[in-house]
């Protein structure tokens, strides 16, 4: 029997017009001109005789046939990308690009990189950083590793890595003074603090030290950024502990005392869940979670049953 099927272009078109709402978006994302959506819209609803948007001064919105037409698309667009990508990257060998957060880059994969090439030869590993927002309908990135555990419609997240915080500085101002003998000697230094989640009243409360007002110091957007300020013998910052073994072990840093906070999820990998048996980025899961072992803080996967992709939410460090 002979198919009734209507022009790809269209459906693409009216899909990616649905999604957004608007037929500007539509047109920004399959690089046409918003005319150009229009006339494509307008050719597929004469082809199926029947109207799918409401047209307003306030723009545009599904009529009931194409909110119906609209999931039919939905699933069977999600059911040809997927065969598609699968036949695609059916090996895993080739790009893989993994986008993470600056200190998580610095602190905890780039040393761990050497194991993963080993593994994985085949795999070409790009490694972009920001603390900006990720959509993975726009942006070229495979997989997310995001500070946290934010979800967002369409992805799959999975923590992999928790960790308490301790203070700690460069071996330089254990020498100077004034000395730093008990937990309240840190407030007569500087205080070295992340923008987001700064994390010292919750260290204070632990090692019980008391204070109307802790010591002023600077701010930092991201932890690397403190971290770097405590090695150059600037102040005191409270690192994650995961994050700064080598450099404790090394001497670059020295962790003072014992008073930990308490650990909890820092670190999750994200990705759209349609994609996450596609063997590059099974592979590259699979390593994360080897090399970060078992963690000692609740992790939540929260995967959402919508199949729309859209922005996980910023991260900070």
């Amino acid at each position: 029997m002979k198919r009734t099927l209507p022009p790809f272009t269209a459906v693409r078109a009216f899909e990616s017009a649905a999604r957004y709402s608007s037929f500007k978006d539509a047109a920004e994302e399959l690089n046409v001109t918003q005319s150009a959506i229009s006339h494509q819209v307008k050719a597929l609803e004469e082809f199926l005789g029947s109207a799918l948007f409401h047209r307003g001064n306030k723009g545009v919105g599904l009529t009931p046939t194409g909110r119906a037409y609209f999931d039919d698309v939905t699933s069977i667009l999600d059911q040809l990308d997927a065969s598609t990508r699968r036949r695609r990257d059916c090996e895993t060998d080739g790009p893989l690009n993994v986008r993470s957060t600056p200190a998580f880059a610095a602190r905890w994969l780039v040393p761990k990189l050497n194991r993963f090439n080993s593994a994985y030869p085949d795999i070409e590993l790009c490694i972009t950083t920001t603390i900006a927002t990720t959509d993975f309908r726009k942006d070229d990135v495979d997989v997310l590793l995001q500070y946290g555990q934010a979800s967002a419609s369409g992805l799959r997240v999975d923590s992999f890595l928790s960790s308490s915080r301790v203070p700690v500085c460069s071996p330089k101002m254990l020498e100077g003074a004034p000395p730093i003998q008990d937990p309240d000697d840190i407030l007569r230094h500087t205080l070295l603090r992340d923008v987001v989640g700064d994390g010292w009243d919750d260290w204070f409360e632990r090692a019980g030290v008391h204070c109307a007002k802790p010591p002023q110091g600077p701010h930092f957007e991201h932890c690397d950024l403190s971290l770097r300020a405590a090695e150059q013998g600037q102040g005191i910052a409270l690192a994650y502990k995961a994050l700064v073994a080598d450099e404790i072990a090394q001497g670059v840093l020295v962790k003072l005392f014992e008073f930990e906070t308490e650990p909890k999820v820092i670190y999750s990998v994200t990705c759209p869940k349609s994609w996450i048996n596609r063997p590059k980025i099974a592979a590259f899961r699979n390593w994360l979670f080897e090399e970060a072992g078992e963690i000692d803080a609740p992790a939540s996967t929260t995967p959402s049953e919508s199949s729309d992709y859209i922005p996980a939410l910023p991260y900070p460090n």
